[in-house]
């Protein structure tokens, strides 16, 4: 009698099961179950088995015989399964145990939970046993014909089956099964076998418009990089590591290194929908360092490797990773945003760490202007200029801004509604204050600082030198900041302004990292930097209760001290400050309350209404930044001009002063 192929698959694993089946369980129920499953598939399959009734067989003496005339039936119905035509299932599995030089065993366990799997008659028989029987050591240990006790040697987690990811243990039970990429590579239909090759593979990584070398001049290493990939080939165990925070150009210099040493890139790419072995990423790698380790021409890209190399998710040994750097045979080239979290053993086995920070203005404003006029958006040089310098995002931003605004046919508006979206978004749904991109007004006539700003401003600007420091303390609103910005005006240089919430992060190392990026970017721009609030991250390590208060501390004390360009601090907490801070700074300069006849000049600049000194007697306590308050509020009321209400709205505010803070505003009066 011909059965069919799913039949006759089903007839070969009962009988190379049997010796496990048969010890199941209770004897009795085994036996029974056995007889039971034999006859589901076909009760023709031994004379007489369709009139026999298991629940007789009781006892092993009195299942022996049938027992034995079914196994010598099996036996040959399983003869008959070999000599068949491999199902396409079975074509798919024979290529994976040739390109990945699998042996007969592991052959052998993959071919029965593939079969299991895609054959329906199979895996109902395995159930009359008990559930996910085929998933069980013991079963797989029969099936790959090992001896017992050795089925551990081909299922453990760096035996070929789990490291190349075919296999998974389940996390919940001892159990083993396909994977969901290896089940679906056995269960697609491939043309032949260089389709099997490239479903294994994956797409190679292909830009459409690449990136040159001047693209990426604001990276240090990157000539460095470059000499290196084109003799990566030549070379085990060669990794570039390009670091640094999100969106700032590693993936595409990435493209920009392959594509320039004319090597084929392919990605790890990202877990596949219902997989949950948790190294699906580095079993992938494996995957494809063995892929490729033949082919000259080729490179594997690994983005976010903090899933290796810092993850709390994955299960993977220090030893295996050094292992991995140090041997592998494919140059591969890592991306991470979070290098602080790699230890540093990992980090001295790359060949090269390439550090990426934001793009500095010059280089943002030739990746404005091309990806404005690759996407048909009027623009000229200025308002290039002009993007570059109000939106510090990565090229990723930028790309993705302009390519939505040649969908929606839009204009320079349409780009910044969407920068502007996008931001709130990744600012976790609130949108960021715009910044003020105008030069306050500023009068050093209402400025009451222990030195003359009109002479120290006409000193600095004729000396010719930037590698000075300020420190500019006092009470809030008295024009700290505004001096700053007045000042990097009169130089002709940018600024770049960093508050407190800039730079304080929740991350330990994030605050240091956010520091260095902000000095780093100072540099490239030749920018002057302002760092407001600095008490919150200059604070006298003394007082300190954690350690990550004191590395903060000294990365600011670090850079203070080889900074080549103005950088100022603004503080309302003077005494609060690391002394060795203060010894760091050029000019430590004290801005105090208006003077009196500096309120009756303030009545002129803020409200044109002349006054004399005794008709402000008692207002000490003022500054510049109370008066644009007041007038900001009289305006509303409709007092912009009357004396006796504003001097009425000034006293409020410095009686409020008075009782909040007694008699000075964070910060010491002498």
């Amino acid at each position: 009698m011909k059965y069919t192929y799913e039949q006759y698959e089903t007839f070969y694993y009962i009988n190379r099961l049997l010796p496990y089946l048969r010890n199941l369980q209770t004897i009795r129920d085994s036996r029974r179950n056995l007889i039971l499953t034999v006859k589901k598939i076909d009760e023709n399959v031994l004379p007489g088995l369709k009139k026999i009734n298991p629940y007789d067989y009781n006892t092993v003496k009195a299942s022996d015989k049938i027992i034995s005339k079914l196994e010598k039936a099996l036996a040959n119905y399983s003869s008959v399964y070999l000599s068949l035509p491999l199902c396409p299932q079975q074509d798919n599995i024979s290529y994976l145990v040739r390109i990945f030089n699998l042996n007969i065993q592991e052959e052998a366990v993959i071919r029965f939970l593939g079969a299991a799997q895609y054959n329906e008659l199979l895996r109902s028989c395995l159930h009359e046993f008990h559930s996910d029987l085929e998933g069980q050591e013991y079963a797989l240990t029969e099936v790959s014909g090992c001896l017992h006790g050795m089925g551990f040697a081909i299922l453990n987690a760096n035996a070929p089956l789990r490291r190349l990811g075919i296999l998974r243990e389940s996390r919940f039970r001892e159990l083993f099964k396909l994977t969901s990429w290896a089940q679906g590579f056995i269960n697609t239909v491939h043309k032949n076998d260089e389709a099997r090759y490239q479903a294994l593979l994956g797409t190679e990584v292909i830009e459409e418009n690449p990136l040159n070398k001047s693209d990426f001049a604001y990276v240090e290493a990157a000539d460095l990089a470059l000499k290196l990939i084109k003799q990566a080939k030549h070379h085990k165990g060669f990794n570039i590591l390009l670091y640094g925070v999100p969106g700032t150009g590693k993936t595409s210099f990435a493209k920009y290194l392959a594509h320039a040493a004319k090597l084929k890139l392919y990605p790890v790419g990202v877990c596949s929908e219902g997989e949950i072995e948790q190294n699906y990423r580095l079993q992938q790698f494996y995957r494809k360092q063995f892929l490729l380790k033949n082919v000259k021409n080729a490179c594997i890209l690994f983005d976010e490797g903090e899933d290796i190399f810092s993850s709390l998710e994955t299960r993977t040994s220090k030893m295996e990773i050094n292992n991995l750097l140090e041997n592998n045979e494919v140059p591969v080239i890592w991306t991470t945003n979070k290098i602080h979290r790699m230890d540093p053993a990992f980090i001295r086995r790359f060949t090269l760490p390439v550090c990426f920070n934001k793009p500095p203005v010059e280089v943002r404003q030739k990746i404005w202007h091309k990806y404005l006029t690759e996407n048909k958006i009027a623009c000229g040089k200025e308002d290039s200029l002009k993007l570059a310098k109000k939106y510090e995002v990565p090229p990723s931003m930028i790309a993705g801004a302009t390519h939505a605004t040649h969908m929606a046919k839009g204009d320079l508006n349409t780009v910044k509604d969407h920068l502007s979206f996008m931001t709130q978004a990744l600012n976790g749904g609130y949108k960021k204050p715009e910044e003020n991109t105008e030069n306050p007004e500023f009068e050093t006539a209402l400025v009451n600082a222990d030195i003359n700003l009109d002479i120290l401003t006409e000193q600095i600007t004729h000396s010719g030198r930037l590698n000075f420091s300020l420190c500019l303390y006092g009470a809030s609103g008295t024009g700290k900041s505004a001096y700053a910005q007045y000042l990097a005006q009169e130089l002709g240089l940018d600024v770049l302004h960093r508050r407190a919430s800039d730079l304080l992060s929740k991350w330990v190392g994030g605050t240091e990292q956010n520091i260095a990026e902000a000095f780093a970017q100072a540099k490239e721009n030749k920018s002057l930097l302002i760092f407001d609030e600095a008490d919150s991250f200059l604070r006298d390590r003394a007082t300190a209760s954690h350690s990550w208060e004191i590395s903060g501390v000294n990365e600011m004390l670090t850079w203070m001290e080889s900074h080549p360009y103005p950088f100022i601090c603004t503080t309302n907490l003077m005494d609060t400050l690391d002394p060795a801070s203060l010894r760091r700074f050029s000019f430590k300069i004290k801005y105090d309350f208006l003077t009196l006849q500096q309120v009756v000049c303030a009545f002129m600049f803020f409200f044109h209404v002349m006054i004399e000194p005794q008709d402000v007697v008692g207002l000490d306590k003022l500054t510049p930044g109370d008066f644009a308050l007041v007038k900001n509020k009289a305006e509303i009321l409709g007092h912009a001009h009357d004396f006796y209400a504003l001097k009425e709205m000034l006293e409020t505010e410095q009686k409020l002063k008075h009782n909040a803070y007694g008699s000075g505003i964070g910060f010491r009066v002498n």
